[in-house]
């Protein structure tokens, strides 16, 4: 019996002590990476964790997106290690959605932006999927995208 109880206790610390899991340790690089990315004098911070850097920019006045408008934009994704997870680019269609239906670092970054602008952007794993990730991107995996805005249809409900 003394040697049953010694097993366990063994084998409750060696569980205590385990190495990070694969999400931790993903959530580590992807702020480490958005971290090391301030020290780039282009990147803009908007809040922490996310930031974008301007590749292209007409800077007129004319409007930018709200949540509630449909944009047309082109999206080329990617993780931190330069591996594409989705591209409407390689697809050969720009993106035609709701703005209120992106995750929420896109949706931030987009109503910034106006018609003809590219930019590159930096979403914190809080701000895209999370913990869950999805079939093609880990979890607390930091996205980044070249974005490029083509064109923003106001909602007729709000004209």
């Amino acid at each position: 019996m003394k040697n049953i109880f010694i097993f366990l206790s063994i084998i409750i610390l060696i569980s205590a002590c385990e190495r990070p899991s694969n999400i931790e340790i993903n959530l580590q690089n992807s702020e480490t990476f958005l971290e090391q990315n301030l020290l780039n004098s282009e990147i803009i911070e908007v809040e922490p964790g996310l930031q974008y850097m301007i590749l292209e920019s007409f800077q007129s006045d004319a409007p930018k997106p709200k949540l509630s408008d449909t944009i047309t934009a082109d999206f080329h994704g990617t993780l931190m290690d330069g591996s594409v997870f989705w591209s409407s680019i390689d697809i050969g269609e720009p993106l035609t959605i709701q703005l209120s239906q992106l995750i929420p670092g896109c949706q931030k970054l987009i109503s910034l932006m106006q018609e003809g602008d590219f930019w590159r952007v930096f979403i914190h794993p809080d701000l895209a999927y999370g913990e869950e990730g999805r079939p093609t991107i880990p979890p607390n995996a930091a996205l980044i995208f070249d974005i490029k805005l083509h064109a923003i249809m106001q909602n007729p409900n709000e004209r």
